[in-house]
């Protein structure tokens, strides 16, 4: 992949991750549903790729796609074509 198609897929990104914060619907299930960053979760098979959502209730999220909510020491998350998306327990570490 070349520079300018990393950066052409992250303007994407950025513009969508804008278009769904502008039109989430507070108080429902899609609060919060967004990606914000990327990293690793641990998983009972080892590390994956996870990407952070900032819902007030993950259970509601992974039911809506029929996932199941699993924890570890420092998050909860669910599997969802194969990407874990996870929350953090007792809120966002360093913010």
């Amino acid at each position: 992949m070349t520079v300018k198609e990393r950066l052409d897929a992250m303007a994407d990104m950025a513009l969508m991750e804008l278009k769904m914060k502008k039109t989430q619907e507070y108080g429902t299930v899609t609060e919060g549903v967004y990606p914000m960053m990327t990293g690793n979760v641990w998983t009972s098979g080892g590390r994956t790729l996870g990407v952070q959502i900032f819902t007030p209730d993950i259970w509601a999220v992974a039911k809506e796609v029929g996932a199941e909510v699993l924890e570890n020491g420092t998050e909860s998350y669910f599997m969802y074509k194969n990407i874990a998306f996870f929350k953090y327990k007792g809120g966002v570490p360093n913010a």
